[in-house]
């Protein structure tokens, strides 16, 4: 079974659900447009430039745009069709294709040890999910427990203002 889509991408909440009113109200934003944050202030304070960093591994190489904010990560996993996966009973925004800009956002993931960054597109996700099947997937995700999508396949949005969202794309 496949599992992941080609026309819909994720966004896991990971934590709590208290900041979904402002994620409708604002979208999805990279982490780096609220530098006020405790996270940000953390994540700046012992990994300085990390963000920056990925982006010239994922980001750059197709986008070809030097680097602007931290980014938004989406999946097109879909862990529902997991049975007892990690994420599978998680509170997720499901977004259709359309509503993510193919020019700022790259799909990548890593296959035999090597780093695979390609343009966002139909074509590439229907690739992506025939070499990612729900075996694959439940071998690497999570692999690194402190970036548990660094080896299965994310997508990384890279457009100033992040990502709209409809309410009705909220599932619970």
């Amino acid at each position: 079974m496949k599992i992941c889509r080609s026309d819909r991408l994720f966004h896991y909440l990971l934590g709590s659900e208290e900041n979904l009113p402002l994620i409708v109200e604002r979208g999805i934003l990279p982490l780096s447009a609220f530098p006020e944050s405790e996270a940000w202030r953390r994540l700046e304070e012992s990994l300085p430039g990390f963000y920056q960093a990925i982006y010239e591994a994922i980001g750059k190489p197709v986008l070809k745009r030097p680097y602007t904010n931290s980014g938004v990560f989406l999946t097109p996993i879909d862990f529902r069709l997991m049975t007892g996966s990690p994420l599978s009973r998680h509170t997720r925004i499901t977004i259709p294709l359309e509503a993510v800009d193919p020019d700022y956002s790259t799909l990548t993931y890593v296959l035999n040890d090597e780093r695979v960054v390609l343009p966002l597109s139909v074509e590439n996700l229907e690739q992506a999910a025939l070499l990612w099947p729900e075996q694959r997937v439940r071998e690497w995700f999570g692999k690194n427990p402190n970036m548990i999508f660094f080896y299965v396949p994310q997508v990384a949005v890279y457009r100033e203002g992040g990502i709209s969202i409809c309410p009705e794309w909220i599932e619970k």
